[in-house]
């Protein structure tokens, strides 16, 4: 009996000390919860993230990067989907920072957007018939970013 609930208190003191561990790791140590993170496989969801960068243009005082276009949903791909503009750098920034995106790689501009930093708006020139307009446009700890609506045909490509 006694032998008993001595494993039961191990289990129970295992179990917190475990608990403590995790809270610890995850909100106090940055590094080591990213380590943690990789060696599992965890990684963040594109539509969280606006997806890799496929294209980093640098402006000298700003960079802008190019995000793959996300039309990732949780058991396939979606129709309606995204393709995020962010701009880093540090102040002061220009008034207007204008972007041309060909994002499918044809050689061809599908999309102008044209940011007002001061206002944080944007405006966008559709090139493309599957871009459909601005999503949202947000500040970043050192930038900017806009996300592009986006929207693909039948054939599960984005229109032409």
């Amino acid at each position: 009996m006694a032998a008993k609930k001595l494993k039961a208190a191990l289990g129970y003191t295992m179990a917190a000390a475990a608990f403590i561990v995790v809270i610890v790791t995850f909100v106090g140590n940055d590094a080591l919860s990213r380590i943690f993170a990789r060696a599992t496989g965890i990684t963040v969801s594109p539509r969280y993230s606006g997806g890799e960068v496929i294209k980093t243009i640098d402006h000298g005082t700003y960079k802008s990067l190019i995000h793959r276009p996300v039309f990732d949903g949780l058991f396939s791909d979606r129709a309606d989907g995204f393709i995020q503009v962010n701009w880093y750098g540090q102040p002061p920034w220009p008034r207007k920072i204008e972007e041309a995106v060909d994002y499918d790689s044809d050689g061809t501009v599908d999309f102008t957007v044209t940011l007002d930093t001061q206002n944080l708006t944007a405006d966008l020139s559709m090139q493309n018939p599957s871009v459909t307009g601005i999503e949202q446009t947000y500040r970043l700890d050192r930038g900017f970013a806009v996300r592009i609506s986006l929207h693909k045909n039948s054939a599960g490509k984005p229109s032409k």
